[in-house]
């Protein structure tokens, strides 16, 4: 199990690394200047240059070629070349994010460490919310479907389901919107907390920091906030988890030990908690852990919409204001956390199956 975890650990490094690279060479194909994107499109030449000197966008992406052959002509030594051969885009951003160093937004002109702290515990709170009404509503829906196949519980859930599998994130989140915040005015249409209030923050997550205050004026609204763009988020989820968990159940209920189970008596209820569920609940937890990437994905849209003050929308604002670093961050903070969920959920096999032993 221990060397499982390392070699697992040891391809995280590996995967990450490989994002850098994969996600330095995208961004800096999508068109535009940084530096002509701060000055505006009518700026001075020379002031132009001197941005791009500041920013280090002048050197060349991944390598630099010309220091070896200066190497070559000899006109440089070997360790200066050796040197100038890293001295890139590339190798000057990896360098200072090993020494933690998250770099400097270029629009915003403040570090993105300091953004990261205001930006990532919305994302957070959302996914949570999201997840949370995704397993609520989507495991017991497909457990009864199971339980009552073919019944018009099953079928409703099921259409229920199809239909939340094919619904784009922005379409849902315009419909609630418009039928629950304009038509009806009973949620907030925008935003994480109302900007005439003030909430002391702890953790920054707001539904935590108002119960840890004891606010709950403050935990009310924060829930009211959070309630459209969760359903929206993670409508998708719901949908899959419903459907995974109606399949692996029936697959369950056929087994020879559910009807030994049945024939000694046992109640439903238990049946279903005690034997079904508990072996059904690995290909379920395996969906879960797959959704985190889903639902990183889909906070973008969702942010967006909602002006959601998170990473999505974060990320979102950077691409349109062609903000390398920030970008660059967020893709790679995004992966780290899919990352670490796979693992907790491989590393979860063993508890929730013993017959699974990693070698």
């Amino acid at each position: 199990m221990t060397r499982h975890i390392i070699n697992h650990l040891l391809s995280l490094i590996l995967t990450m690394l490989g994002v850098t690279i994969l996600v330095f060479l995208f961004i800096h194909l999508i068109p535009g200047d940084p530096a002509i994107v701060m000055l505006g499109e009518h700026a001075a030449v020379e002031n132009v240059e001197r941005i791009r000197e500041q920013l280090g966008l002048n050197k060349s992406l991944i390598l630099n070629l010309d220091a070896m052959g200066q190497v070559f002509r000899g006109e440089i030594s070997i360790g200066e070349g050796f040197k100038g051969f890293f001295d890139s885009q590339y190798f000057g951003f990896l360098g200072r994010l090993l020494q933690g160093d998250l770099g400097r937004s270029v629009h915003e002109h403040t570090p993105i460490a300091d953004l990261l702290k205001l930006k990532f515990p919305a994302t957070v709170e959302l996914s949570l919310m999201a997840m949370v009404f995704a397993i609520a509503v989507g495991m017991p829906a497909g457990i009864i479907s199971a339980t009552r196949r073919n019944s018009v519980f099953d079928n409703v859930s099921m259409i229920g389901a199809l239909m939340g599998v094919s619904m784009p994130i922005f379409w849902l989140g315009l419909m609630l919107i418009y039928f629950f915040g304009v038509k009806l005015g009973l949620m907030p249409t925008y935003g994480r907390f109302p900007v005439y209030l003030s909430l002391e923050t702890v953790t920054g997550l707001y539904i935590l920091d108002s119960i840890i205050t004891g606010n709950l004026e403050a935990l009310g609204l924060a829930l009211k906030h959070l309630a459209m763009p969760s359903v929206a988020l993670g409508t998708i989820p719901m949908a899959t988890i419903a459907r995974m968990t109606r399949s692996s159940v029936l697959e369950v209920l056929q087994q020879d030990y559910i009807r030994t189970a049945y024939a000694k008596g046992l109640r439903e209820r238990v049946v279903i908690i005690r034997h079904a569920l508990k072996n059904a609940f690995l290909p379920i937890i395996t969906v879960i852990g797959l959704q985190v990437g889903g639902l990183l994905a889909g906070a973008i849209m969702t942010e967006t919409i909602f002006s959601w003050p998170g990473v999505g929308k974060w990320v979102y604002d950077a691409i349109l204001a062609r903000d390398y670093p920030v970008v660059q961050v967020a893709v790679l903070i995004i992966t780290l956390v899919v990352a670490i969920v796979n693992l907790a959920v491989d590393i979860s096999y063993v508890y929730l199956n013993p017959r699974i032993r990693y070698e």
